[in-house]
């Protein structure tokens, strides 16, 4: 065994501690996990699009976040190279990356990535989700769902339902946010929610924000090369925070990131964040160590803060950042970032029903996102990221940690960065907006 899997391993001695961990907010609530994290899941990448660079990032989005609640899943891919893989780097393959990130978020699960099913791993109960285009739908059944993106938008539709438009190079914002969504259908069915409850057809733009059955697309800029996101300050480097990271990360960018956090990576982590590993956890790394190291690998300027928005805020409010991400709300945090009249505040976060909640706040020219925010005991129940686990008595049965839900809120915030330096962005910025999977 390698020293890393010695760590792991000196932590968790065998799949029921780590499990137990790992799980133990949503065991709380739910006492039969293995319902739904033993059921089979299938994750199908179109052949003829598995070198396409947006296919591959929804993929990986897809094959991680999954692979954090499921604990047996199969990945059908082609034996092809990752596409932004630069000479020289650690894992060139696309089987090996996928492979790798889902083992990294959890060492104990029964993940296999190969050209075809694994019949040992096979049975007429697994989850079907497909990825890429998919131009040929024979393959898909009515319970399967199917996720594509191309520029700033994101797609899906259950089998069955017309094939979506050709495919197109797309963002990294658009990639994830299919990809999460794909993965949210996935923990919907294997939980047991009735079909009129299963995600059907959307088209979901980043850009205009607008979501629907069919979208617009016909004034949407061209994808930038390289995105420029300036100077960020990002106060929260959690669930969400780190989400963002790792989507940024997919694609090219530049900027320069303070990181401010005052947690280490936990077991309970894992269950939502797609960049914290179980080797962080295990050696209870701090979250800004994490991600200002992840910024470094990619030639990224990143420093890492210690601490709370109380013991920082005044300081940090004093700097010359181009844009503030807040994303930390001890001590009602999120009502003081208004009156410090930062550059550009971007604010997400996730609701206690399986929603999601976005926004974008200039000073002076926009209402502040704390004003846009509904009213706590109208909307946000608390604590964040979790949901009814059984729709029979929604709103009264179980809750649990819903592992897709913030890197939805992350995808939002991504593409919002990614627009800030770019023409017309202004004309384009996101209202307080609640959605729900």
């Amino acid at each position: 065994m390698s020293a890393e899997t010695d760590i792991v391993r000196a932590r968790w001695p065998d799949a029921e501690a780590f499990y137990r961990e790992r799980d133990q907010r949503t065991g709380l609530e739910v006492h039969d996990l293995n319902r739904y994290a033993l059921r089979p899941v299938q994750i199908l990448v179109d052949e003829e699009a598995a070198t396409n660079l947006t296919t591959q990032w929804t993929t990986l989005v897809a094959a991680n976040l999954t692979a954090r609640w499921a604990r047996r899943v199969q990945v059908v891919v082609p034996d092809v190279l990752v596409s932004d893989c630069p000479q020289g780097c650690e894992e060139p393959s696309l089987r090996g990356r996928i492979l790798r990130e889902m083992r990294a978020a959890d060492p104990f699960g029964d993940f296999h990535v190969g050209a075809e099913f694994d019949s040992q791993r096979t049975s007429p109960s697994s989850l079907r989700l497909f990825v890429g285009p998919w131009r040929a739908a024979a393959r898909l059944l009515p319970e399967d769902y199917h996720v594509d993106a191309s520029g700033w938008v994101a797609r899906g539709r259950r089998g069955g339902q017309p094939v979506h438009a050709p495919a197109q190079g797309g963002l990294a914002p658009a990639a994830a946010l299919a990809a999460a969504i794909g993965a949210g259908d996935l923990f919907k069915r294997a939980i047991g929610h009735p079909a009129p409850h299963w995600l059907g057809r959307f088209e979901w733009s980043t850009w205009s924000h607008v979501f629907g059955p069919c979208v617009d697309t016909s004034l949407e800029p061209r994808t930038p090369a390289i995105a420029e996101v300036g100077r960020v300050l990002l106060a929260g480097a959690g669930a969400i925070g780190s989400a963002l990271l790792y989507i940024l990360l997919l694609g090219e960018f530049a900027g320069d990131f303070a990181v401010l956090d005052r947690d280490c990576v936990d077991a309970s982590n894992l269950n939502r964040s797609p960049l914290f590993t179980a080797l962080d956890a295990a050696l209870a790394r701090h979250k800004t160590a994490v991600a200002t190291a992840a910024l470094h690998r990619r030639g990224v300027a990143a420093s890492a803060i210690e601490g709370t928005w109380h013991e920082r805020g005044l300081q940090l409010s004093q700097e010359r950042f181009d844009v503030w991400v807040s994303l930390t709300n001890e001590d009602a945090a999120w009502a003081e970032v208004p009156y410090q009249l930062p550059p550009v505040v971007v604010h997400g976060t996730t609701t206690s029903g399986w929603g999601v909640a976005f926004g974008r706040h200039i000073p002076r020219l926009e209402d502040c996102t704390l004003c846009r925010l509904p009213r706590p005991h109208a909307e946000f129940r608390g604590p964040c990221s979790e949901g009814e686990i059984s729709e029979k008595n929604a709103g009264e049965g179980p809750r649990a940690s819903l592992p897709f839900l913030s890197t939805v809120a992350a995808s939002l915030i991504a593409a919002e960065l990614m627009k800030l330096s770019l023409p017309g962005a202004a004309d384009h910025c996101c209202p307080t907006k609640i959605h729900r999977i």
